[in-house]
């Protein structure tokens, strides 16, 4: 009988998602899809690759005025079911919702010729795209993958691509969190991996809809349940 050859073991590689990008390129105005399973979705985009982990950076969202007032009881349910999967790591900016002074644009003038200001609310997280970079490049140096994937399409991330590259020698990989090409500066680092986030796969990567972890079983939020058959059966699943 001849022997076959051994196979080659998959190269490995660490996914670094960017929360607030991901939820506006594939998932805002989508509740269907938002009860997103990381592992479910690296699995079906990374067949080849043995992910070893995929590290979730967002920030607590508070309650703005206008908008859905369960949106942070919604994130925490969803928080906690990213915390049921093993290879999931989390790590927290800030969220803030300021009033601040702002020229209006086009721009008017007022009777003594300076830009005329309204009043806005503006929404922004803090510290996440500096924590997901240094995450990135410190675990480069540290070698402890083969490849290096950023789920975004945030050309802010170009320089720790290029540090994870020629300081640390490592292949890296771009997930665009849509079908539409990803910004010039990302794809101008010829990255070796490409891939899209395309919405068959998302939606095929949800977790079911009841799940289970220390704490006792809970649901997905009722405004993203998708009204078809449950999704994977209707088990717990175990943290």
């Amino acid at each position: 009988m001849p022997c076959l050859p051994p196979s080659r073991p998959r190269p490995t590689a660490v996914v670094y998602v960017d929360g607030f990008n991901l939820f506006r390129r594939a998932l805002q105005g989508r509740d269907d899809r938002k009860w997103l399973d990381l592992e479910q979705l690296c699995r079906r985009l990374l067949p080849t690759f043995d992910v070893r982990q995929i590290r979730y950076f967002t920030a607590r969202v508070r309650h703005v005025e206008g908008k859905d007032p369960r949106a942070p009881q919604n994130q925490e349910a969803y928080l906690r079911a990213l915390g049921t999967l093993q290879t999931v790591s989390l790590h927290f900016g800030t969220f803030r919702a300021d009033k601040r002074w702002m020229a209006v644009s086009p721009l008017e003038f007022d009777e003594a010729g300076e830009p005329r200001r309204v009043r806005v609310r503006k929404i922004e997280e803090k510290g996440t795209d500096v924590s997901l970079a240094a995450h990135m490049v410190c675990d480069a140096m540290d070698g402890i993958a083969d490849v290096y994937f950023l789920l975004s399409n945030d050309s802010d991330f170009v320089d720790a691509l290029r540090l994870v590259r020629e300081r640390a020698g490592a292949e890296i990989g771009l997930i665009v969190p849509t079908s539409a090409p990803a910004a010039r500066s990302l794809l101008d680092l010829r990255p070796e991996h490409v891939r899209h986030l395309r919405p068959g796969v998302v939606v095929a990567s949800q977790f079911p809809r009841r799940l289970a972890d220390g704490a006792g079983g809970f649901s997905c939020p009722a405004k993203w349940r998708r009204t078809e058959a449950p999704l994977r059966g209707e088990g717990l699943r175990a943290g």
